[in-house]
């Protein structure tokens, strides 16, 4: 998988729906895009941004900590 690859199906994924471009990946045999799917799932179910902003605005300021977490999305 390459970048243009990856940013298709992300693009996809935010026009279409995460199991939109699953399901269709599934039905065309297209291994990369369920891989990029899966991984897009597994790391969006374990992150809790809003944990992690509160962390870091102990630390820093709020704004550096809404910036450094909106890059995940």
């Amino acid at each position: 998988m390459n970048r243009q690859i990856y940013s298709r199906v992300r693009r996809s994924i935010r026009d279409n729906g995460i199991a939109y471009t699953a399901r269709y990946a599934a039905m065309v045999d297209d291994t990369d895009t369920l891989l990029v799917c899966d991984e897009y799932v597994n790391v969006n179910k374990g992150t809790d941004l809003l944990a992690m902003r509160q962390r870091f605005s102990r630390t820093d300021k709020p704004s550096i900590a809404f910036r450094l977490t909106t890059h995940l999305l």
